[in-house]
């Protein structure tokens, strides 16, 4: 269960404009390049968060302590030299904790691009094969037809956005949204989403869909193993309509704690 901390932006935060415009950074003032778009840009601006930010108000416990358990190892693997500074080793071994985390990074955008080349019929990478042609096979058999892929989402009125990795249609009047993930997977583990996965999804397919038409939307977490090339679970939420209430409560919390309120002015009368 996620609890709440009173953080940082994250390094890694997203912002868009009102009519869904990636605005991740800005130009600097001294013409040195750009830097990464802060909450005084955003409200200079009007900025929408991400379906992401807006999440990252939660703290994971789960995933801090697996932080904590690989700094410790890189630790007792990368051991002080005489030489070394407190400050040096320090970096040293946090370089070392999270560098299998950068080269999962790579791996998950490797096969993310290689996945979006596929499903428009354009050649891609062979060496994510193994990731990719399950995939393939699996939207065949489903039948699913994509509406759109890669698209920012924006709901104005609750003052967010994000980019959704796919929308796709079923049947006579299905409509569904899906989040392509790579996992580290174990044989037999079963794989199960992570806290705040469903809100994303209905948070996207509310933006799109509209809020009313939740009961209605087949949301999914796609999951590509990374460690057993061919696997492929997929994880289907339910629930969208409390997931986007209890989303919507996460938009009044960030709200508060941020000191901005990015939503359309509703006008009385």
């Amino acid at each position: 269960m996620a609890i709440l901390t009173k953080g940082k932006q994250p390094a890694a935060a997203h912002w868009y404009t009102t009519d869904g415009r990636p605005a991740h950074e800005q130009f600097r003032n001294d013409d040195r390049g750009t830097r990464p778009t802060t909450i005084r840009d955003a409200k200079a601006h009007r900025l929408f968060p991400s379906v992401t930010s807006v999440i990252g108000i939660f703290a994971k416990p789960g995933l801090e302590t697996w932080k904590i358990k690989q700094a410790i190892l890189a630790a007792g693997e990368n051991p002080r030299q005489p030489a070394e500074t407190p400050e040096y080793w320090t970096q040293r071994v946090m370089d070392a904790a999270f560098a299998q985390v950068e080269a999962a990074a790579d791996l998950g955008s490797g096969i993310h691009e290689a996945l979006d080349l596929a499903m428009s019929s354009e050649p891609f990478d062979p060496q994510y094969a193994p990731y990719i042609l399950p995939v393939a096979e699996w939207v065949k058999k489903t039948g699913i037809t994509f509406t759109a892929r890669e698209v920012v989402l924006v709901n104005r009125a609750e003052g967010y956005a994000g980019r959704v990795d796919a929308l796709f249609a079923f049947g006579k009047d299905g409509k569904g949204i899906i989040d392509w993930k790579t996992r580290k997977t174990k044989p037999g583990e079963k794989v199960t989403p992570y806290d705040g996965q469903g809100m994303q999804l209905a948070a996207y397919a509310a933006a799109h869909y509209g809020a009313e038409a939740l009961p209605k939307v087949l949301a999914a977490n796609v999951y590509i193993s990374s460690t057993e090339p061919g696997r492929l679970e997929v994880c289907k939420h339910e629930n969208l309509p409390e997931l986007y209430e209890t989303f919507l409560h996460a938009c009044a919390i960030w709200r508060a704690f941020k000191g901005y309120d990015p939503r359309e002015r509703r006008v009385a009368g």
